[in-house]
Parts: structure tokens; C-alpha cells; sequence
């Protein structure tokens, strides 16, 4: 367990975080194991030949140099290793964050009472606050914690005649907590409105009391996530269109991990509206999505999300901004890990040559393609279903139809009986569907009828406009 998890650790980190790995293990003051330092040159070279396997004896030659391999030793050595790596991150952590990295400094400084290099330490610290003045709940933690420090070095606590920095102190502690206690308030009514049920959240009450009796919507952060509180407790369109506004100002003034929460939370809300039929909000989707590609918000740092990356195919469709959607496609696959890319270029690609009625397009990319994941599997047969109505080749449809049934049958222990369902009642309205193309008058209503009350349906909204065709 212990090799594996080594492993796994190794196969996470990037190139750039080995390379880095490496350097903190051979430092003396990092490390002064030399075991660990050979543990980690040898299980490198292992491990870009072969991901997923290690050969512990080669391994252990190359650290013992002969010696008679031992178990226990092995195990200790992977936990060292393991501890070692850990150490790392923390210092990759530390040293990524410039607010914490001068807190901790400056607690050292009180600590061990470093008075030579007080002043420039402090300096220093406070010109990064003030180059990069944030709206998230963490800046004003870390802004908290420095005046705390300033308070300790300065001796304020004895000097009680000086005049002592104890309001800067209470003040960002209080822009913390609020702006901190209503972003989990967010997430609190989600949670209420997904699960249907009242969570009870202690002080909810009294901190919207609070914000509303002292004013502090003039704070830009605590306004934006009051107004997200507000507008998921209440849904009032008023509240959407200033909250709208508000992030497009904004949200640059946030940790890239919170603007990137906050555009999620804000598509999310906008996805929620779209599937109460609410379709103008699709637009207003694909121009946050747009907004959030341009800065950095939707794959931060090249951090690839497949859900993203299909919503943006979907709403780009539902949108009609096909050349835009095709070149989205075009330019962002290369993000995509090699293990997913095929299956979801191919998927969005056909997906959209479908909206485009570019039918022979979805058929050269369907036709052959089996999919490893289930859900593009599913979709991906449905879709060449409905490609091969709109062409009229009914045989082929038919026969798809039929082995798709099949294939549901198959594999019922990796999806739920309600989505099986769904998609059997795609299949067997698709069949209808092309019969009643032969059928009096009264036989199509009575099959539009049919579609339109059957709840559960996989792509329902394109048979009900292909019954009302007919």
C-alpha cells in the first residue's frame, strides 16, 4: 500500500514540481539522507518507463548497493519518502503564497525577537499588501495576521499610551469572517435548494442582520456574495443583472481560486435557469464562460475540467455561434489529457455537425466509435439514432436502435434502471417516430401526445419537434 501510494503521489506532480523535488532532496538542509536522495533518483527513472509498477528490488540495489533486500527496511523507506515529499509541498505551499510567507516570517521575528530586521521585514510585507488589494476572505485573514504580528513586535500590549494598530486588527478580522461566513452561506442555500431540505446554520441570521445594520454592502467582496446569497434564497432577476454587472467589475480583484468560484457559481445558476426552460440564459452562459477563458477563470493555469469544456460546446450550440464553438473545440483540445481527448473532441464535433445539419459529418464520426466512458457511449448512440432519422436511413436506424436496446440490457449494473429507462423510451419513440411518418393524421397526434406526457425521456425536446413535423 505504501509503494502505491508513493506511486500515485509521483504520478500527480508535474515535470516542472519533479524537477523541483529533486532540488529540495538534495539540499543538505532539507535533507540529509543520502538513501532518500538515490530512493528518489531510481524510482524517477522507474517511473518513466512505467507509471504504474515499480520493481522494489532494482530499486533497492540502486539504494543499498547489494545489499540483501529487507522488508521492513523497504517500508520504512517508502514512509521516509512519503514524509519527505510532504515536507515539500508544505515549503511549494508556503513559498506560493507571499501574504503567509511574511506572516510567518514576522511571528518568527516577535518569537525569537529579531529586532535588527523588524523594520524592512515589515516594509517589505506591506508593500505586497498594497500592490495587490484582494475582495477574498484569505487576504483579509492574512491582513489580520499581519497586524496581529505588528501589534506583538511593536509591544503595543505594554506601550498602552502609544496609539496601537487594534482597529486595523478587529477590522479585517471582521472582513474575514463575513465575507468568509456568507461565501459558506452560498453554498449552504445551494445545498438547501439541490436537497429540497432546511439545513440550519448557526449566526445565519444575525450575520445578514449584521451586514444589513452597519452598511457593509459598501464592501465590494461581502456586496457580491450577499447578493449570490440573496438571489439563490429568493431568485429575483433584479438581484441576477446587478450581481451580473458586479462580477464583471470586479472579480480581477479576487484569488484566481475564488474568481473562479464565483464565475462558477454564476454559470451554475444560469445552467439552473436554462433547464427551467429559461433559454435566454444560454447566452448570457457562453459569455461568462467567453469572459472566463479570456482571464484565466475556467481552466485556471491549464487545469483541464471536462464538464466545463462540454457546456461551453453545448451552450455555444444552443447559441447558434457554431464557427466560434468549432474553433473553441479546435484550440482548447490541446489541454485535454491524452486519455480523454479523442473521445471528447469527437463527441463535441459530432455534436455540433448534428445542430448544423452537417448529417454525413456525424455519421463518419459516430459510425465506428465505441467510447469507453459509459455516458459518451449512451449520447453518442443517440445522437447517430437522430442522425440517422433526419437522413431517412431507416434500416440503419433500426438496426442501431435495436442493438442499442441491447447494449442497455448489458450493461444494467453501470447505470441506474431511471436512466436506462430514459433512454429506452428515446429508443422507443424514435421507432414511432419513423412509422408514423406513414400513419393517418389522428395516429401523429395521438404519438406527439405520447412524447409529450411520458416523463423521463433522453433528448425529448428534439422528438416532440420531429412529431410536430410530421
Amino acid at each position: 500500500m505504501r509503494e502505491l501510494k508513493f506511486l500515485q503521489i509521483l504520478n500527480q506532480l508535474s515535470r516542472s514540481y519533479r524537477s523541483r523535488l529533486t532540488d529540495f532532496f538534495v539540499s543538505p538542509y532539507c535533507n540529509k539522507d543520502p538513501h532518500l536522495i538515490r530512493f528518489l533518483h531510481a524510482v524517477l527513472a522507474s517511473n518513466e518507463s512505467n507509471p504504474m509498477e515499480i520493481d522494489k528490488y532494482a530499486i533497492w540495489d540502486q539504494v543499498f548497493e547489494g545489499a540483501n533486500f529487507n522488508d521492513s527496511k523497504w517500508r520504512q523507506l517508502s514512509h521516509d519518502f512519503i514524509k519527505a515529499v510532504h515536507q515539500f509541498l508544505i515549503f511549494e505551499s508556503v513559498k506560493q503564497n507571499k501574504f503567509k510567507s511574511n506572516n510567518l516570517l514576522l511571528t518568527l521575528l516577535a518569537r525569537e525577537e529579531f529586532t535588527s530586521i523588524y523594520n524592512s521585514s515589515i516594509s517589505s510585507a506591506e508593500k505586497d499588501f498594497e500592490k495587490f488589494n484582494s475582495l477574498s476572505s484569505e487576504f483579509f485573514y492574512e491582513k489580520f495576521d499581519f497586524e496581529k504580528n505588528i501589534y506583538e513586535i511593536k509591544n503595543y500590549e505594554v506601550n498602552m499610551e502609544v496609539e496601537s494598530n487594534i482597529r486595523r486588527i478587529h477590522e479585517n478580522l471582521d472582513l474575514f469572517y463575513l465575507t468568509e461566513k456568507l461565501k459558506q452561506l452560498v453554498n449552504i442555500v445551494t445545498r438547501r435548494n439541490f436537497l429540497n431540505t432546511n439545513l440550519d446554520i448557526p449566526l445565519e441570521k444575525e450575520v445578514i442582520d449584521i451586514i444589513n445594520a452597519y452598511n457593509l454592502l459598501e464592501h465590494p467582496g461581502i456586496e457580491i456574495y450577499y447578493k449570490f446569497y440573496r438571489l439563490k434564497s429568493s431568485d429575483s432577476e433584479h438581484d441576477y443583472y446587478e450581481l451580473k454587472n458586479k462580477i464583471y467589475e470586479r472579480i480581477h480583484l479576487f484569488f484566481l481560486e475564488d474568481a473562479v468560484d464565483v464565475l462558477k457559481e454564476i454559470i451554475n445558476y444560469c445552467s439552473l435557469k436554462i433547464n427551467l426552460g429559461k433559454i435566454g440564459y444560454a447566452e448570457d452562459a457562453l459569455n461568462f464562460y467567453k469572459f472566463g477563458l479570456k482571464n484565466n477563470y475556467i481552466f485556471p493555469n491549464n487545469k483541464f475540467n471536462p464538464g466545463d469544456f462540454l457546456n461551453i460546446v453545448i451552450y455555444g450550440i444552443r447559441t447558434k455561434e457554431f464557427t466560434w464553438t468549432e474553433n473553441f473545440i479546435e484550440e482548447y483540445q490541446k489541454i485535454i489529457p491524452t486519455n480523454q481527448r479523442k473521445t471528447l473532441v469527437t463527441f463535441s464535433l459530432a455534436r455540433l455537425y448534428f445542430n448544423q445539419s452537417k448529417y454525413d459529418e456525424v455519421i463518419e464520426k459516430l459510425r465506428d466509435v465505441e467510447f469507453d466512458e459509459i455516458t459518451y457511449n449512451l449520447d453518442s448512440k443517440v445522437l447517430l439514432l437522430a442522425t440517422y432519422y433526419e437522413v431517412n436511413e431507416s434500416q440503419a436506424m433500426m438496426s442501431l436502435a435495436d442493438s442499442f436496446r441491447t447494449f442497455l440490457t448489458r450493461h444494467e449494473k453501470d447505470i441506474t434502471a431511471d436512466k436506462k429507462q430514459r433512454y429506452t423510451n428515446f429508443i422507443k419513440f424514435i421507432k414511432k417516430l419513423s412509422r408514423a411518418k406513414y400513419q393517418d393524421k389522428k395516429a401523429k397526434q395521438k404519438l406527439l401526445e405520447e412524447i409529450n406526457k411520458t416523463p423521463g425521456v433522453v433528448n425529448q425536446g428534439w422528438l416532440v419537434s420531429k412529431a410536430k413535423s410530421l
